[in-house]
This record gives C-alpha cells, sequence and structure tokens, in this order.
C-alpha cells in the first residue's frame, strides 16, 4: 500500500517492503547523477551473455538499443518531462526507472540547455533496505503493476524469488496474483531457457522463452520431459534449427508426437506440413464444428443417470434440445445425400 504525506523536509511517500514501512523523499537530482543498475532486471542477461564488464556506459548502450526505450524517449520529449519519478538509493543509483534514466540523458545531450531534461524529481529510498525488499518492490511495480516486464523477465523475478529468498507458492501468488500453476509453469520455463541459453548460445537470446513457456503449458510435454532426460534436449535443436519457428507452434507438439506420418513430416519437411497430416487425420484440430461434435459426443456417452432420469419425467426443454439435435443430422444427411448410418 501507498500513502501521501507531508514532512518537513519535503513531500514523502511510505511504502511497506516486507512488512516494514519505509518513508521515501521526494527531491530534485541532475540527471547525469544518476547512475544505472547493473542488476536491473531487463538487461541483466544481456550482460551476461555478452559477457560485457557492468560499466555505466555499457549499461547505457545496451538500453538505449531497446526500441522500447527510443519510444520513451519521444514521450518524455513529447510530455515535456516524466510522469513518474524513477526510484533511487541514497547513493543516487538508480533502484526503478533505468530506462527512463537513459531516455533522459539522451534528451539531455541533444537539448543540454533545457532544465526539463536536465533535473527530475527522484524518490530516495532509505538506508537499511535490504536486496529482497527491493526485489519485492521491483516486483510489485513490474509484475503487479502497469509497468509490465517481458515474460522472461517476469519468469526470473519469480524464480529468484522462490529460489534465492524462499518465497513460497503461496506467497508468490498473493504477491503478484497469479495462481500456483502460472508461477509452476513460469519457474519451469525460466529453468529450462536458462539451460537452453548456456548449452546454445543461441543469439537471440531471451527472445525463445516463449517456446519454453509454451512447452510448459502442455502436460503431455512435460510428462515426456520428466519420463526422458534426453527430450529437452531434443526440443532445443529443434528450436535451433527453427523448426519451430513461432512459439505458438510448440502447441501442435504433443499431436504431431503421437502420429508417426506428423512426425516424419516435421523431422524431414516443416511444423505446416506435419500440422496438414493433423488437420486431415482429425478435422477437429481445425474446425470448431468437428471439435464440438467430439465434445457433443463424449457428453453424451457420460451422461449422468439424473438427467436420463430427468427425460424420463418429460422435461420438455430438454427434449426439446435433443430433438433439435436430431433434426438438424437428418437435415444435413438428406441435403448432403450422405448416409450417415
Amino acid at each position: 500500500m501507498t500513502t501521501l504525506n507531508t514532512q518537513a523536509n519535503g513531500p514523502a511517500i511510505t511504502i511497506r517492503l516486507g512488512n516494514q514501512d519505509f518513508s521515501l523523499k521526494r527531491e530534485i537530482r541532475n540527471v547525469k547523477d544518476l547512475k544505472l543498475d547493473a542488476k536491473n532486471q531487463r538487461i541483466s542477461f544481456k550482460l551476461r551473455q555478452k559477457g560485457l564488464v557492468a560499466t555505466d556506459n555499457e549499461l547505457h548502450k545496451l538500453l538505449w538499443e531497446m526500441d522500447s526505450v527510443k519510444g520513451l524517449y519521444q514521450s518524455i520529449y513529447q510530455n515535456g518531462g516524466l510522469i513518474e519519478d524513477p526510484i533511487v538509493n541514497s547513493k543516487n543509483l538508480v533502484i526503478e526507472g533505468n530506462c527512463r534514466t537513459v531516455a533522459l540523458r539522451e534528451l539531455n545531450k541533444k537539448f543540454p540547455d533545457d532544465q526539463r531534461f536536465s533535473r527530475l524529481y527522484v524518490r530516495v529510498l532509505p538506508e537499511g533496505v535490504t536486496e529482497e525488499q527491493l526485489t519485492l518492490l521491483l516486483g510489485e511495480l513490474h509484475i503487479a503493476g502497469k509497468i509490465q516486464w517481458k515474460a522472461y523477465e517476469q519468469a526470473e523475478y519469480v524464480w529468484k524469488m522462490n529460489k534465492i529468498y524462499g518465497k513460497t507458492y503461496d506467497f508468490l501468488a498473493g504477491h503478484l496474483r497469479w495462481s500456483r500453476s502460472k508461477l509452476s509453469q513460469k519457474i519451469a520455463a525460466y529453468e529450462e531457457t536458462k539451460a537452453y541459453l548456456e548449452r546454445t548460445g543461441d543469439p537471440n537470446g531471451i527472445n525463445r522463452f516463449s517456446h519454453f513457456e509454451e512447452f510448459m503449458r502442455k502436460k503431455a510435454l512435460r510428462d515426456r520431459r520428466d519420463e526422458d532426460p534426453n527430450f529437452m534436449l531434443q526440443f532445443g535443436d529443434w528450436i535451433i534449427k527453427n523448426k519451430l519457428p513461432e512459439s505458438k507452434d510448440v502447441r501442435h507438439l504433443p499431436e504431431i508426437l503421437n502420429n508417426q506420418e506428423a512426425y516424419q513430416k516435421f523431422l524431414t519437411k516443416s511444423i505446416k506440413e506435419s500440422i496438414a497430416v493433423l488437420y486431415q487425420a482429425d478435422p477437429s484440430l481445425v474446425s470448431n464444428l468437428y471439435s464440438t461434435i467430439d465434445q457433443t459426443i463424449a457428453e453424451l456417452k457420460t451422461i449422468s443417470l439424473q438427467e436420463i432420469q430427468t427425460l424420463k419425467s418429460g422435461d420438455q426443454v430438454r427434449l426439446d434440445k435433443l430433438r433439435k439435435l436430431k433434426n438438424a443430422l437428418n437435415d444435413l444427411e438428406e441435403f448432403s445425400g450422405v448416409n450417415f448410418d
């Protein structure tokens, strides 16, 4: 919870981090005095991947390469300054707001005499805030809050909270407003993505995370992973060889693996051709009509005794629906000239 209060030394906000209240003073800083944080969630992986030394200059370059930061630059320019204050510690290290800081630096470089881009308000954290409390704050801002991290960054955060700080799924579910199953899938996808990147050095980097996230959403794939330790190596090989060009292609893998013809097409041709085999074998995979028919058949085969008794009692509403179903099939049979018997 955030509350507004006024102190003798100026306006401040009070935030609760790890069951403790902290007061953040609002003060003015020169843009040139702010320092970027090498632990920034958006770039920590890129630093590791490129083997870069975490100098302020390298951090600035990495952030400025991002299209989202260039978009932020335009937004700040058009607005004439920031809308939200960055959060810094007593040494002017930017805990939250590194992207805004880089955008302001670039604006200050282009417009050195414009004070709108040379000075800014910041929220200053007091001494004594722990790394764990700061991590809680960032999660509140960038996962549960409105300034969303990308999927990989969110997953890295959840993994860190669970594996490093020992936060339980119940705690994280309440903190982030996520389900336990989503937390489990995010953590597993992060671990497999990290292992894949360290193993392959794939230059596409964290953009592959969505493939692993789709993987973890499929129980059949998770089960296969648990049964066969080499399956993740094979899956990673398919990714780096571009056998699964889009992350959504992973959704078809369970059916492909269970259809020998489709699997061979996948290995020798393409995912598109293997999916075509699946559709030919089972139109319900692509047609809402046949998917609904399959579901209706399953429901009718497992109809409850209570429903049968209700029909026997002469429930006209239910009987009318079943008569309409029967009549629709009869009409289709007559119109198509095909005998369904």
